[in-house]
């Protein structure tokens, strides 16, 4: 007899094989990336912690440049003790407005540089993981692409912010990690944290 095929109890256990294999894998990617949410948010809040005591420390600003389509992080220190003054940004600028802000950024780049050592390298986030905003609530701000910059006074002082981390893509899962201004402690939770919070 020739069998050239399979019988429908084979094809029954295969697919409860494959049953088996996703109920239990699938669970099991969410855990990773809660994990790699985690873990995102506890670099950047002892990131944000370190600049606040090292600006104290050195009697410098120091601020973190957070780039959202690179999805890094880095700590940069000034050279000076003195804040460079931020332009007002408006929703609807000109193309020529954009590229004064764009010339105005590369000469305060200028006065900012990487932090010395393993810290002020260049930090990515964690596999899955994405900036979903960086809310200023000084200035009443929320940056949701393209560059941000958090700063770190010499005074015992940083901008009143929250951080929003996002599963990437699929923006499922949040984390968010609020700075207070005074102290530079950070607060996470495992939520998207709003504003009136």
């Amino acid at each position: 007899m020739n069998n050239k095929g399979f019988t429908l109890v084979e094809i029954l256990i295969v697919i409860a094989v494959l049953a088996a294999v996703i109920g239990i894998g699938t669970p099991t990617i969410k855990n990773v990336l809660r994990t790699n949410l985690k873990s995102s948010a506890f670099q950047i809040a002892s990131l944000s912690k370190f600049a606040y005591d090292s600006a104290v420390i050195k009697g410098k600003i120091h601020r973190i440049v957070f780039d959202f389509d690179k999805r890094t992080f880095q700590l940069q220190v000034s050279s000076s003790d003195e804040l460079v003054e931020v332009v007002d940004e408006e929703d609807d600028d000109s193309k020529s407005d954009r590229e004064e802000r764009e010339k105005q950024e590369k000469q305060k780049k200028e006065v900012f540089y990487d932090f010395p050592g393993g810290i002020g390298k260049i930090q990515k986030l964690a596999s899955g993981v994405e900036l979903d905003s960086i809310e200023n609530l000084s200035t009443k701000k929320k940056y949701t692409e393209e560059i941000a910059y958090l700063y770190f006074f010499p005074q015992g002082a940083t901008e009143d912010t929250i951080i929003r981390l996002s599963g990437q893509k699929s923006r499922t899962g949040f984390y968010s990690i609020r700075l207070n201004p005074l102290n530079g402690k950070a607060k996470i939770e495992g939520r998207y944290l709003e504003v009136e919070e």
